[in-house]
């Protein structure tokens, strides 16, 4: 593998305020290709379902429709080499959590974000850790836009040193689209550290620690935003988690990229292992 490493500059970041930024990882004929993966898939009829293509009926099971509709395609990359062998195996990244890893390396997460023009709604405040209430505290995430990333369709936003804090539990509100960050101590954070935008050319990458509050706003642009993400974890942090294994996958083992595919799933198992509690309800 190369040596592609973040510099002590960006390994000095992600200490201090919780994240590091490097450009141009991917070019951007992989990223037009990348996206004609997932936009092929997103315009596939559903199955069982009677496709329409009328383009004046957007809204409903036509191909725009369908654009128009998906948010997010959760645990995708494992079904798409194209994907899997650029990113989330593919050797610069690889080099990057590897840095931070160790030499045995599993995706814990894979997914792909979809933000359509003036439709792209917002995802709240959250820890990745408050979400997943597995008792994981250092896996290692990224994010990677497919086009540009901009204030204006929905850039990610972070609270800088934010990854210091800890573990918080996440609440639900009556408008909530998942648990979130109590909104009272988010403003807090807020006024204390500020907001950074995380504003990414074509190919750029995001790293940041699983304990980062972040958020991303609504995409009120005519320019969708298409993104892959992942989050890199070792055998060592899995053993602590105290939820089941679900949806891992080797990428390294032994320092050695695994080109297999389908990915192999992992068999680490922690038998004491048991669902969180439901999330609080708050009345607002």
């Amino acid at each position: 593998m190369n040596h592609w490493l973040p510099s002590k500059e960006q390994k000095s970041q992600y200490d201090n305020e919780g994240y590091f930024i490097l450009r141009n990882v991917i070019d951007k004929d992989l990223a037009a290709e990348l996206r004609g993966v997932l936009r092929n898939v997103i315009m596939l009829p559903e199955p069982g379902k009677f496709v329409d293509f009328d383009p004046m009926n957007p809204m409903k099971d036509t191909p725009q429709g369908r654009i128009a509709r998906y948010r997010k395609l959760a645990n995708f990359c494992v079904q798409s080499p194209l994907i899997w062998h650029n990113i989330h195996a593919g050797e610069k990244l690889l080099n990057i959590a590897r840095y931070f890893l160790g030499k045995d390396i599993i995706v814990k997460y894979n997914s792909c974000f979809l933000k359509p023009p003036r439709t792209g709604s917002a995802t709240p405040w959250h820890q990745d850790n408050g979400l997943w209430r597995d008792g994981e505290t250092e896996p290692f995430n990224f994010w990677i836009p497919l086009e540009p990333a901009t204030k204006e369709n929905g850039c990610m936003q972070f609270i800088p040193k934010s990854h210091k804090t800890e573990i918080v539990e996440h609440v639900l509100y009556s408008d909530s689209i998942h648990g979130e960050l109590p909104r009272e101590r988010v403003q807090e954070m807020i006024l204390k550290n500020g907001i950074h935008h995380i504003e990414l050319d074509t190919g750029d990458v995001v790293f940041w620690h699983s304990n980062m509050w972040h958020y991303s706003p609504p995409n009120t642009s005519d320019k969708s935003r298409i993104a892959v993400a992942g989050v890199w974890t070792n055998p060592e942090i899995m053993s602590q988690r105290k939820r089941g294994i679900q949806n891992c996958y080797w990428a390294m083992k032994d320092g050695i990229v695994c080109y297999d595919f389908p990915p192999e799933s992992t068999a680490i198992k922690n038998k004491d292992s048991k669902p969180p509690n439901p999330y609080q309800r708050i009345q607002d």
